[in-house]
This record gives structure tokens, sequence and C-alpha cells, in this order.
């Protein structure tokens, strides 16, 4: 790839990779997403990082509302490429005051169709992965902690799907609550819970299960699954 001129738009924080926007040789703007540590046990963790976004973008390429035509440069393992998304954040259209109509509601569509080919996005809940495209549809982005379904236990592939719809409901009622049908309302308030696979929440599940003789098993065996299959995504090489 022949760079152009690079606009970094992220990546301020250590942990967090640098996003530049770049037009190659043949006139296509891409987006080139690098993690910065390349050496140690950071750098090896950071490309198995990169290595897993780029085979999750690898099985939704084809689906109009992903990043298409990713790559995974050769020169630089802890770096992936792919089109440019054009879209602004969800968060910047509602300050404009500007949702589009039926928005949330393809939104949920989009995210239910992402089911169907066997990926869990994991974080739609956060603003910052949503984009509304120029023609008024939502673009999904950052693909760095989906699963494969197919690799979940059935008690956990239920909560991934579950989890990725209820992000969906958190951002609708935040940014259109007022065509948020009740029986979707009902649902989010009596289901969302924030960050249920944290460390925090992880022990918290723990003492539950403990203290109602098992009776909360259910949430704690999907939180043990994630845990588990988030510890196998990033060991495996």
């Amino acid at each position: 790839m022949q760079s152009g001129q690079a606009v970094s738009v992220s990546g301020r924080k250590w942990y967090k990779p640098v996003i530049c926007i770049d037009t190659n040789a043949s006139g296509e703007k891409r987006s080139i997403k690098t993690y910065r540590y390349q050496q140690g046990p950071l750098g090896q963790y950071f490309r198995l990082l990169a290595s897993h976004e780029y085979r999750m973008l690898t099985q939704v390429q084809g689906v109009a509302f992903t990043p298409q035509r990713v790559k995974r440069e050769a020169a630089c393992s802890n770096t992936i490429s792919y089109g440019y998304v054009d879209g602004v954040p969800i968060k910047e259209q509602f300050r404009k005051g500007d949702i589009p109509d039926g928005f949330f509601f393809r939104l949920y569509q989009a995210v239910s169709e992402l089911h169907d080919k066997g990926i869990a996005h994991m974080d739609v809940g956060n603003s910052g992965n949503i984009l509304v495209s120029p023609d008024g549809k939502p673009m999904l982005i950052d693909f760095g902690s989906s699963v494969a379904l197919k690799w979940l236990p059935s008690i956990t592939r239920a909560w991934a799907r579950k989890r990725d719809l209820l992000g969906v409901l958190k951002l609708w009622r935040r940014y259109d609550d007022e065509t948020m049908p009740e029986v979707l309302r009902q649902y989010y308030e009596r289901y969302y819970r924030k960050n249920i696979y944290t460390p925090k929440r992880f022990f918290k599940a723990c003492k539950r299960y403990w203290l109602s003789d098992g009776e909360e098993m259910s949430e704690l065996g999907a939180i043990v699954g994630v845990f588990f299959v988030l510890w196998f995504l990033t060991t495996i090489v």
C-alpha cells in the first residue's frame, strides 16, 4: 500500500489501536488499524487481537453494514486494514438532532442478521461502534471483541445474542426513546445489566450463586462460559 496523507483519528490511550485513513495507489480509501506494541508479551497479545479481528471480519464479508475488503498487512502482523466506512457516530448524529427515521429498527435487524451469519459483536452498546451512513443506514464497526457463535456453549451462545440485542436497546432508549416500542422497553428494563462479564460482576455472580443454593446457575454459567471463551481467544496462535 502506498501512503497518501494519513490522518490519525484515535489511539490516545496506550492500549487503544491507532486508526488512520489512507488512500492506496488505486485510489481506494482505507482504514488502517494498528496496535502499538510489537515486541514482548504485549506485542504477542496485540498480534493475537489483530489476528482475531481479521478472522471475524473475514466471516462477515459481503454483509453490507460491516467493514469490507479486509486485509492483513504482511509487513506488520499487528495491523489490519479494510475499506473506509463512511459514516457519523450515532452520538454525533444525536447531537445534530437528526436521527434517521427507523434507524434503530434497522440496527436491530442488522444485528439479528449478524447472528444469522454466526457472529456476535459483543460491543454493540458502545455508541462509537455504530455509525450513521450518508443515506441514513446503520453501519457496525470494531469487531475486536466479536466471537464466532459456533464455538460457544449453548447457554453462552444465547447470552451473547441477548447481550448484542440489549446493546441495541440501550442506544435506542438513549438516542431515540420516543420511537422505542413499549414491549422492547420493558424487555430492556427487565434484562439489561451493565458489563456483566467484568471481573467485578463475575465475583458478584459467584457470590449470588453460593448464597442462593444454586438458583443463580444460569447467569453464573453464562459468565463463566464467556470468561473461558475470551481466555481461549487471546491464547490461541
